[in-house]
Order: structure tokens, then C-alpha cells, then sequence
């Protein structure tokens, strides 16, 4: 089985994707749940964030995390979302509504969510 390493242009990360790899596939990164678009896959695979309608986007970025994660939504999921449309429509991301600085660190799912603070507080804040 192939073992393809593809960078996210979303989380900044680097993962292994263990199928067959060819231009203008879809595939999710299993670190954030970014849709990720191949545009190349010589000499190196080139992957890049694949162009959605925002709302679109975020509902699968967060659905694909939470999938991933196996986390449930609570009851202010909507306002959470409502947030996120509202930070990518100012300031062209969809920055964290829960967190003031609009930083590459903090482009949903942010970097304290990835790295498990849900999982060990029960929330993100």
C-alpha cells in the first residue's frame, strides 16, 4: 500500500494518506477535517483547500473533525457556526469565535481542540 505524505494548507500539518493518490482527488485531513483537493502528485503531492461555499465548508469541516474525533455537539453549536461564518467573512478565515486573535493557530478546529483540550476539559474554553 502507498504511503503519501500530504501537507495541509488548513492545519499546517503534515499526514500520511495510505490510498492511491491522483490529481483532483478528495481527500479529508485526518487532523482537522479540511477537504483537501490534489492538484499534483509529481514530484511531491501539492494538495490545497478545496473550494466550497463557506457555509458549506465549515459544516464539513466541523462534522469531519467531530466524525474523526468522536465528539458530540453541544446545545450552542449553531452559535459556534454563526461565529465562525461571521470571522470568515471579516477577516477571510474561519478563525476561533471563542478566542480574540485571528492567528493561523487558531483557525477551527484550533490548536488546543486538535490537541485533545476537549477530550481532557469537556470543552474548548
Amino acid at each position: 500500500m502507498p504511503k503519501n505524505k500530504i501537507y495541509c494548507s488548513v492545519c499546517r500539518v503534515s499526514f500520511v494518506y495510505r490510498e492511491e493518490v491522483s490529481t483532483e482527488k478528495v481527500v479529508i485531513c485526518p487532523v482537522c477535517g479540511a477537504r483537501l483537493e490534489i492538484v499534483a502528485v509529481s514530484p511531491e503531492i501539492e494538495a490545497r483547500r478545496l473550494p466550497q461555499d463557506p457555509q458549506e465548508e465549515i459544516y464539513d469541516r466541523v462534522h469531519n473533525f467531530a466524525d474523526l474525533k468522536g465528539y458530540v455537539f453541544g446545545p450552542e453549536k449553531e452559535e459556534v457556526m454563526e461565529g465562525l461564518l461571521q470571522k470568515n467573512e471579516l477577516y477571510g478565515d474561519f478563525f476561533c469565535p471563542c478566542r480574540f486573535d485571528n492567528i493561523p493557530e487558531n483557525i477551527c478546529p484550533c490548536l488546543e481542540t486538535r490537541r485533545n483540550q476537549v477530550r481532557k476539559e469537556g470543552s474548548c474554553l
